[in-house]
């Protein structure tokens, strides 16, 4: 990276943070206080806009029940119950009557719309509309009488003549679907049972609400608030759950009689919707800065689950149009600040690199062959690029004597390469000279028998002589055995017996060191393998370990099965394996025992025997102190074939 653009890049953290911890802290904080405070006027928007529109259907259902009451009504109600009681010209002094205070009670209450009233057996009698009498068009065969329709079978009149005395406000609706100039957009209708003195059901009268006085409502609630405002059913039937019904778009009104799909629950995530009908009596909807709904839901049907849900939409673009302004300007700043802070970060780089350039230059003519390539550091100049220029004439006067030194490891590392032959050719010697130092030792031992007793001296030069081939033969044996290793009998045995047994033999070697043994062996530990041959490998394992703890220490040994594999660990408390020989603690005639102590073959036979048992064996230090030697057995396997040169090879992997 060149030096101009760190200079901009600084310079750019210095100027652009303040910024954005005034943009992403104290912009954001203002925005969520905006958010609280819009939330909490339109809540009370909302709370107002419930309280008026129960004010309104309580008045409308008083009305109703109040007509019910009248003298008119019930003198009518009690002619049209009994024809028999009645003459014709009474019942038309009555029917006449109610028409006539009913014309003059709409008149004088312009909320409602159309006012009838129905008998017990679903007739319409008398009907007042929007000011004018509705004329009987129908002969009742029974009684004779003309009515003006049969509403017998609709659901209203059935429920009324169920309700005993309770008012049945209807659905919020619209007259008809199709809306022809006879007709508002909605009305709400009242439907009020008429009982005689003894509770008996005489008809029902039927009076439709102007549904405009809702509309003027939802109209004026919103104060001049830039907002909509709209009222939705919350209803168990799906032809009206989530329907408009109120929105000052009168096409998207009332979806389930015009057949349109407009309803609020197709503009909102089915989730959200469910959130809203299942959750508290009012809430908020916030999505993204796209949408803002305050909602609060109102209950008109106190013997009906459904509910109005009164909603108030805010338009985010307007709510938040401080803010919005006030984001706009900090990134206009912060872009004026980055345009000066790369001009700046040009002029500054321009007047700093050039001897950094020079300094460049004579690196490359260094890399290039030019070895007495250096850097001219004026007397007394200590800044940085004075200090990269000592560190310069340093590093080339190091890379001369690392040259050097290299020079003289390549020469180590045939030497090493040469020994490693050797080690070969070793073991193919060690086959050449078995034969004739058996046979030597045999000869001595034969000469020594046929010496007699008083020839002291002879025999103990002969014994010296056996003594010394049977340690050659050792030493030759245990290169046969690394560079061939003979063949394993695998046969079931249990390795926590051989476990026990090994530390047996082992026992007095341990307690002559003053060595604490630590064993925790689960029994059985039963698996198939070269029992001989295992032992060898911890005979040398524990050996080692031995020799490694100090006195007064402790060794800790383990074994411990799972349904696949035997595991067995022995860790000391020495001082380690150093990091260097990590790699090498496995090859051939590697030994940290001094000269006489040991071949180095140990370890390489083990790994060989374990390969051979398809096993792993691990070693790595301990994380306190010592050495930890992992050791991991099939419980069934078969022979593993392992060529000479793959044990020579053998390297430690843990």
């Amino acid at each position: 990276m060149h030096l101009r653009h760190k200079f901009f890049i600084v310079l750019s953290l210095l100027t652009s943070i303040p910024l954005l911890i005034l943009l992403f802290g104290v912009v954001e904080r203002m925005e969520r206080e905006v958010t609280i405070r819009t939330e909490t006027q339109l809540h009370g928007s909302l709370d107002k806009m419930a309280s008026e529109l129960q004010l309104i259907l309580d008045n409308q259902k008083s009305i109703a029940s109040g007509l019910g009451r009248v003298p008119s009504v019930r003198q009518f109600a009690a002619v049209a119950q009994s024809p028999q009681r009645y003459s014709e010209g009474v019942y038309q002094q009555r029917a006449e009557a109610l028409e006539q205070f009913l014309l003059n009670y709409q008149k004088s209450v312009s909320s409602i719309q159309a006012v009838r009233f129905i008998s017990a057996e679903g007739k319409t009698l008398v009907k007042i509309k929007e000011g004018k009498p509705v004329e009987p068009v129908y002969t009742d065969e029974q009684s004779g009488r003309m009515f003006i329709a049969d509403q017998a079978n609709r659901p209203f009149f059935r429920e009324a003549k169920t309700a005993g005395n309770r008012v049945i406000m209807s659905d919020f609706e619209l007259g008809q679907v199709a809306r022809d100039e006879d007709f508002c957009p909605a009305m709400v209708r009242y439907s009020v049972p008429i009982l005689d003195e003894l509770g008996d059901f005489e008809g029902v009268l039927v009076v439709n609400m102007w549904g405009s006085r809702l509309d003027s409502t939802m109209t004026s609630s919103l104060g001049g608030f830039p907002g909509k405002s709209y009222i939705v059913e919350l209803s168990p039937d799906e032809r009206r759950d989530g329907i408009y019904l109120y929105h000052p778009n009168d096409d998207k009104r009332f979806a389930d009689q015009l057949g349109s799909e407009h309803r609020l629950t197709s503009e909102l995530d089915p989730a959200d919707w469910r959130a809203i009908k299942e959750g508290d009596t009012n809430g908020s909807l916030l999505r993204n800065r796209e949408r803002m709904l305050f909602y609060q839901k109102l209950a008109p049907y106190p013997d009906r689950p459904t509910q109005w849900l009164l909603v108030i939409e805010a338009d985010p673009q307007v709510v938040y149009a401080p803010i919005n302004n006030m984001r706009k300007s900090i990134w206009m700043l912060l872009g004026a600040l980055l345009f000066i802070s790369l001009l700046v970060a040009v002029w500054a780089s321009g007047r700093l690199t050039a001897p950094v350039h020079q300094l460049a230059e004579i690196i490359r003519r260094f890399a290039d062959g030019q070895r007495d390539a250096r850097v001219q550091v004026k007397s007394g100049r200590s800044d940085e690029i004075g200090q990269a220029g000592k560190a310069f004439n340093y590093l080339a006067e190091s890379l001369d004597r690392t040259e050097k030194e290299r020079e003289t490891a390549v020469r180590a590392a045939c030497q090493s390469e040469r020994l490693a032959s050797l080690g070969q050719l070793a073991a193919g010697i060690g086959h050449e000279i078995n034969n004739p130092l058996m046979n030597m030792m045999s000869l001595a031992s034969l000469v020594e028998e046929s010496l007699p007793e008083k020839d002291a001296e002879k025999r103990n030069d002969l014994q010296l002589l056996q003594k010394e081939g049977e340690r050659c033969a050792r030493i030759v044996q245990g290169i046969l055995n690394f560079a061939r290793q003979s063949e394993p009998k695998f046969e079931e045995f249990d390795m926590a017996a051989l476990l026990n047994e090994t530390l047996e033999l082992l026992r007095h070697r341990i307690e002559s060191e003053e060595i604490e043994l630590q064993s925790l062996i689960e029994t059985p530990l039963t698996m198939e393998g070269d029992a001989r041959q295992l032992q060898q490998v911890l005979v040398n394992i524990i050996l080692n370990a031995i020799q490694a703890t100090p006195p007064k220490c402790r060794l800790h040994i383990s074994g411990r099965s799972s349904e696949e594999y035997i595991d067995v660990e022995i860790v000391d408390e020495g001082e380690g394996i150093q990091a260097g020989n990590f790699s090498k603690i496995f090859d051939p005639f590697f030994s940290t025992k001094p000269e006489g102590e040991g071949t180095g073959l140990g370890l390489s036979v083990s790994y060989g025997i374990i390969k051979r048992h398809g096993g792993s064996i691990t070693l790595e230090n301990s994380r306190h102190a010592g050495v930890r030697v992992h050791i991991r057995l099939p419980r069934r396997s078969e022979l593993q074939e392992l060529d000479t040169f793959e044990i020579l090879e053998a390297r430690n992997v843990g």
